[in-house]
């Protein structure tokens, strides 16, 4: 599921949530993901407006599995969570139609764009963001770093 040691191998928290692909139930995990980044803001671990940061990145996330890769459908979307020393992973993975990554332009700002955000917010908000297709499975994982307690 991940790569040996890749900031995970030491003291890892790994959550799953399984949600129907509708917009109401983001609001749920999202809750959860607060939760979990108030929690490393007060070790120290993640400055105090990242919450906000990775929460609109997994908005963006969730959004387009639901509208784009589901189309509506209210099909099954796995959400999974870790926590590691280094940090923090989140994985949406969906049945639906994939896309590749590099292929998503760069908004036009001079235009004033009402739609099509939604990747360059997960990239300006988090450290790496990844889309593979893993079988019949479409996996963005979105990561951001954690702080030593040194610094």
């Amino acid at each position: 599921m991940s790569e040996p040691d890749a900031g995970l191998s030491d003291s890892v928290e790994r959550f799953k949530f399984v949600l129907p692909a509708r917009l109401e139930y983001r609001d749920a995990a999202r809750t959860f993901l607060g939760f979990v980044c108030d929690r490393l803001v007060a070790s120290g671990k993640l400055d105090a407006e990242a919450p906000v940061r990775v929460s609109s990145a997994f908005v963006e996330a969730f959004n387009n599995a639901v509208i784009h890769a589901y189309d509506r459908r209210p099909e099954p979307i796995e959400i999974e969570l870790e926590v590691g020393t280094k940090r923090l992973a989140l994985r949406l993975i969906d049945s639906g139609v994939g896309f590749r990554l590099d292929d998503v332009p760069t908004p036009d700002f001079e235009k004033l764009p009402e739609g099509g955000m939604g990747i360059y917010i997960m990239r300006s908000f988090m450290d790496r963001v990844r889309f593979s297709r893993e079988g019949s499975k479409n996996v963005l994982t979105l990561e951001k770093d954690l702080r030593t307690p040194e610094g």
